[in-house]
Parts: structure tokens; C-alpha cells; sequence
């Protein structure tokens, strides 16, 4: 797939120039994926150039007294769902490096998409007609890496990136805004949408994205390592974080979002 030019504007940093206001959590143990080392199963004589992984992140059920605050607001607001993690609860960034074990120059993606509470995100949903439309973006990445031979390269997802995917996500669900669209500028001063059912959601009602779904993809024998780096502004994520015991954790089941059918066409006399 080739890179979609709205995703291309995110710039790749390096991790070395990440700065931070105070401490992060890192999800232990670091992630992998790694491609062009099996066979294909659709076609035997290729190697498989496409690994996928997801991962939840580790919150804390709520205690009563959050319950309550939570219910309140949403009462507040007319029934407008407020999340348990909002997009300003956690500043989240995604660590990566990516080593090519091959002889060959290689060429990597990285795609994200993921959900918050409510919804995950799935491109192909939005392509009606494969041979006219085209696969809207994921949520972050999709931009070519070059990685030399027996080499590395490393970078990383920033937290405000992470954010407007997170924005981004509120608006095309909940916004009902096309995903071109939520996706072609940064949204920094965005403070509220309205949804179908014309409610305002403000800000502190949108959610974080709580599930990351991993697509890496290359054309040699290439090892994806990442690991979510997280400051927890709310006090959220669970202490043991991915040790925790599933019976202490939020079980985030959100829905796959399905677009609204177009408009008829209207019939000419």
C-alpha cells in the first residue's frame, strides 16, 4: 500500500529527542514483530510481509466515588457518554526501532489504528466499492521507512500525535466526519463535536484510545520492537500495569464502527 499523503505530514522523531514532564510507565515486555521469515499462506513461494498485534492498555476499574463523578457529568451534559480514559487523563507515545537481519536495503510501514471505548477504527469499512473508492488512512503511521542493510532505525510515535489519532477517532465516529477529512489538519484547538443525535461533546467527554492495533509490513526479513511509553496524568493505569490481574482491569469491548450508508440518490423524474 502506498502511503497516503494526509498521514505522510506526521513527521518520525527520534526517540532521543522525546522529552518528558515527569516519569513514564513503560508496558513491559518491549513488543515484537517480525516479517519475511515465514511463508506466505496465500502464496507459498513469497514470504509473509505483513505481522499485526494488538494491545489494551492495563486501566484500573473505577472506584465508586469516580462512578459517580462520571454518571454526573454525563447527566449533566444529556446523556453524552463520558469515558472512563479521556484524551487528557494520559500523555501516550510509541516507542520503535526497526532492524533489518537481511543483506537487502528494505523499505518498512508502521500503521496504527486502534479504539477508545466506544469504537475501533477499521479503514476498509469505509470502501463501498473496492475498484473506485480508496482505503481511507489508519490513525497514524503508513509512511515508508528506509532501513539499510543489517542495520536499525528508531523513532517514535509522539504524544501529540497518539492525541489527534485519538481526536481523530471522536470524529469520525461520533462526528460522523469522513475520515479524509478528520485526518487532513491537526485539531489542537478543537474543544467540542456534535454528534448524530445533535448533542454537544465537549472535550473532557472525548476518549483516549485504550486499544492499539498493530500493522507492520516490509519487503526483507525485518524485527518490529515497541513498547508504549505512558505518563498517567489521572492515575488510571493499573500499578502492575500488563501483570495486572484481569479482574482488576476495565474489559474495554469496543464496538467495530460501521459509517452510515451514503444518501440515495435522488431519482430525476
Amino acid at each position: 500500500m502506498t502511503s497516503h499523503p494526509l498521514r505522510a505530514l506526521l513527521p518520525l522523531c527520534l526517540v532521543g529527542l522525546v522529552a518528558c514532564t515527569n516519569s513514564p510507565s513503560y508496558l513491559e515486555p518491549r513488543q515484537t514483530l517480525e516479517v519475511g521469515i515465514l511463508p506466505d499462506p496465500a502464496n507459498p513461494e513469497e514470504l509473509l510481509g505483513e505481522a499485526t498485534a494488538t494491545v489494551t492498555l492495563p486501566i484500573r476499574l473505577e472506584t465508586m466515588e469516580e462512578q459517580m463523578e462520571r454518571a454526573a457529568r454525563m447527566a449533566e451534559l444529556g446523556g453524552v457518554e463520558v469515558p472512563v480514559v479521556g484524551v487528557n487523563d494520559l500523555d501516550i507515545a510509541i516507542e520503535w526501532t526497526i532492524k533489518n537481519l537481511s543483506d537487502t536495503d528494505a523499505e518498512a510501514r508502521i500503521l496504527i489504528n486502534g479504539g477508545n471505548e466506544l469504537f475501533t477504527y477499521v479503514p476498509l469499512n469505509f470502501v463501498i466499492d473496492p475498484e473506485e473508492d480508496e482505503e481511507p488512512p489508519p490513525l497514524l503511521g503508513n509512511v515508508p521507512i528506509m532501513v539499510p542493510a543489517r542495520r536499525s532505525v528508531s523513532g517514535v510515535f509522539r504524544e501529540d500525535q497518539v492525541r489527534e489519532a485519538a481526536v481523530d477517532l471522536e470524529l469520525i465516529t461520533r462526528g460522523l466526519t469522513n475520515p479524509f477529512a478528520a485526518m487532513l489538519q491537526y485539531h489542537d484547538d478543537l474543544r467540542e463535536l456534535m454528534d448524530e443525535t445533535g448533542r454537544t461533546v465537549p472535550l473532557d467527554a472525548f476518549g483516549h484510545l485504550v486499544q492499539y492495533n498493530f500493522i507492520f509490513r516490509g519487503d526483507q526479513h525485518l524485527v518490529l520492537e515497541y513498547e508504549i511509553r505512558i505518563r498517567d496524568e489521572a492515575e488510571i493505569l493499573h500499578e502492575l500495569l500488563l501483570d495486572a490481574p484481569v479482574g482488576e482491569l476495565i474489559p474495554f469491548m469496543p464496538m467495530v464502527y460501521v459509517p452510515p450508508p451514503p444518501p440515495p440518490m435522488p431519482v430525476l423524474p
